[in-house]
């Protein structure tokens, strides 16, 4: 087998596979934000690219109605430049929601999304082990389904890998990412459950790509899941999942 060889027709098949998986990971993975907060009684909306948690009633208080309607009236200007009267207006509208409704068991919904990526990286490669695809040249349907499923878990690269480069250009010093959000709620330094997920997924992925992908096959999955990721993304990202989720 050459490992050079390319094939035209798979890389194509390869890179609908990855914008098709980045939807389907991106909107699992919030799903499993949303299963877990569910499980605390609370009420939940899903976007196209995050999901939002609620305790039961909220949505429908005044005082969170009012917040909406201030957020949206003063949404292009800046807190500082706000009059004073409507700062007091915002802090006393605040501070009588935080007096009726309170945000527990944030840190499980957190892990919520994370723990799903992971989880369906592990079944793809559990599914890849019970086939011995390891061992086989060719792959079927089932071996390339695994594939996908098991590299779920390159979000946790991918994530930790931008972040460290807008850190890097000056971008942004400060990340809300599930993962750094779940360092702080822990006590640590943010950076260290991210590169701790990052790690274990970039061992993952290599595996699966050096050690179980068929040599055949490595060029055009290679190049193909490059293409179809930042398609994947722009795509569902740049229209298309605000397009349906605005329907």
């Amino acid at each position: 087998m050459n490992y050079s060889n390319f094939s035209f027709k798979l890389t194509f098949y390869i890179v609908l596979g990855f914008i098709l998986f980045t939807i389907i990971g991106t909107l699992s993975h919030e799903m499993g934000h949303i299963v877990v907060a569910k499980y605390f009684g609370y009420d939940t909306t899903l976007s196209y690219g995050s999901m939002n948690y609620y305790p039961k009633g909220y949505m429908e208080d005044e005082d969170t109605k009012r917040l909406i309607k201030l957020n949206e009236t003063y949404f292009n200007t800046p807190y500082e430049a706000l009059d004073d009267s409507v700062k007091k207006e915002f802090e006393n509208v605040i501070n009588r929601i935080e007096t009726k409704f309170e945000w527990k068991n944030t840190i499980w919904v957190t892990l919520g999304g994370p723990i799903q990526t992971i989880l369906t990286s592990f079944l793809g490669f559990i599914i890849l082990y019970f086939r011995k695809s390891f061992k086989k040249e060719t792959f079927k349907l089932w071996d390339w389904l695994a594939i996908f499923l098991s590299l779920f878990i390159l979000r946790e690269v991918f994530n930790t890998v931008m972040a460290l480069v807008e850190t890097a250009l000056g971008i942004k010093s400060s990340f809300n990412g599930d993962e750094f959000k779940i360092s702080r709620y822990l006590g640590y330094n943010p950076w260290v459950i991210p590169v701790i997920t990052a790690g274990i997924g970039l061992l993952i992925s290599i595996g699966v790509i050096f050690k179980i992908l068929p040599k055949q096959y490595r060029l055009s999955f290679i190049i193909a899941g490059f293409i179809g990721g930042v398609l994947g993304y722009s795509v569902w990202f740049g229209f298309l999942g605000n397009f349906l989720f605005s329907l």
